[in-house]
């Protein structure tokens, strides 16, 4: 499609797109309103579950769900439900995030936020989920239903065995980090987890990563741990923007960790990963590929300070295709080297987490499997008059030369900061700002350059805290 037809189309739908606004608000507001009156009620029958907790050690590298950075001494809220809506105002100036049709528009959110915090002895139980409804002023193809869902269930079955469950899960309309909140981490990424590097131009996108270990604690020091993970990102392109269709992926990982706790704060371990994800749809390096990788980690985490924790990874993978690229033939095995490190500091007053790993991921939609190389930087700053500030930044690499007759290479720089003020009655304010800038050269069938950044001030509303056990 080109620009003019394009920009034709969307003059005719701009005219007629007033009054599905309102139409689409009202949708909204009627929406909200039977969550708010089936939610709350509903959970409340979970007081009965029993929660596990640990003591503090710094973050291991592995499978499992990436605790979040938070200023030392800090707690959060246990043993309760809680229930928030809210309203934003966004204002994104390129939303099909192509600069070849840069169109800005604003929109209204109409957000809620459901919590559940569980912690005893045996059980451990954070949930979060939120929905929001999207209400563009001129495109209305956009205005839909989103949802962003985190989980983190840990469940000890006897003295020995301890059960996990983790998932993080989205389905919405484009990237909105202004609106869904930045999570800012303590510790190493997943090597399990979707590129978080790579965007796409705007599409309904389906995210979806859940996990399941068990672990078998033999001694104080020694335990080993049985994991796996399922993976499974999918893309609906509308036909607004030209190009050819984004790889869908679906994986199925499994491994088995060793950990030996050296002293007190200083733990060593071997993870061993075997990772199957059949990519499908895409064109430029084959309809349908499946890849698998054989990972080999060797990770040491220490708490050097009582406010200062590392963790370093390292090991060789070796991946191979079973289907055939654009050559006709499957891809020979090859090894790779993957390596990463990551740094946190929480003080009464500030937290920063540094981080950046090597290793061979998917392509984010744009590629199949590739090296892939990141940093990440998370700052969480306490400020005066109640103020909270969290600032995040990263950098990432997408690089196919694993594929011999491929030279593609993507390139991202992210950025941004969310200023929290919470309010009388547990109301909290929200003014963010975000920022992405990517650029990609050689034999990419899609233009994936673009500059994207959203403004978005929102308020929620605090409706009710329901406690449950003790």
């Amino acid at each position: 499609m080109s620009g003019n037809q394009f920009g034709a189309e969307r003059e005719g739908s701009e005219l007629n797109h007033t009054g599905g606004f309102w139409r689409g608000a009202r949708r909204a507001t009627t929406f909200l309103a039977i969550f708010v009156a089936i939610f709350p009620s509903a959970l409340v029958a979970q007081n009965g579950l029993p929660a596990v907790g640990g003591a503090a050690q710094a973050a291991v590298f592995g499978a499992g769900a990436q605790a979040p950075l938070q200023f030392a001494g800090q707690t959060e809220a246990l043993n309760q439900v809680t229930f928030m809506v809210g309203a934003s105002t966004l204002y994104d100036d390129n939303i099909l995030a192509n600069n070849k049709i840069r169109r800005g528009d604003e929109a209204l959110s109409l957000n809620s936020d459901l919590g559940i915090s569980r912690r005893s002895d045996r059980l451990l139980i954070n949930f979060d989920y939120e929905p929001f409804y999207l209400l563009y002023r001129q495109f209305g193809q956009y205005d839909h239903l989103n949802h962003f869902a985190n989980l983190n269930l840990n469940v000890r079955l006897t003295q020995r065995f301890i059960l996990a469950l983790h998932n993080t899960f989205s389905y919405q309309e484009g990237a909105y980090p202004t609106l869904v909140g930045q999570q800012l981490t303590a510790g190493p990424a997943s090597p399990t987890g979707l590129n978080q590097t790579i965007f796409p131009y705007t599409t309904r996108t389906l995210s979806n990563t859940p996990g399941l270990d068990l672990t078998f604690v033999r001694s104080r020091r020694t335990s080993f741990t049985l994991s796996g993970g399922y993976n499974q990102l999918k893309f609906s392109n509308h036909g607004l923007v030209a190009g050819p269709n984004l790889y869908n992926a679906t994986g199925m990982s499994g491994g088995l960790q060793y950990q030996y706790r050296m002293t007190e704060h200083t733990t060593f371990g071997v993870l061993a990963l075997h990772q199957d994800t059949t990519y499908q749809g895409g064109q430029i390096l084959g309809n349908r590929l499946r890849f698998q990788i054989e990972s080999a980690y060797v990770f040491l985490a220490s708490r050097l300070a009582p406010s200062v924790t590392v963790s370093i990874n390292g090991g060789p993978q070796y991946f191979r295709t079973l289907g055939t690229s654009l050559a006709g033939t499957s891809i020979p095995g090859k090894v790779q080297g993957a390596v990463g490190g990551s740094i946190t500091k929480e003080v009464r007053k500030s937290a920063v987490n540094l981080t950046v790993q090597r290793s061979v991921t998917d392509g984010g939609g744009y590629y199949t499997s590739l090296i892939n190389t990141s940093s990440t930087l998370g700052v969480r700053r306490r400020m005066v008059g109640q103020w909270d500030a969290n600032i995040h930044g990263g950098a990432g690499r997408a690089d196919t030369s694993l594929f011999e007759l491929a030279t593609g290479k993507t390139d991202s720089v992210t950025a941004g900061v969310d200023f929290i003020r919470p309010m009388r009655g547990g109301d909290v304010l929200h003014v963010a700002f975000d920022t992405t800038h990517q650029t990609s050269k050689g034999n990419l069938a899609v233009a994936a350059n673009f500059d994207r950044n959203q403004v978005t001030v929102t308020y929620d509303f605090r409706l009710k805290a329901i406690p449950f056990g003790r």
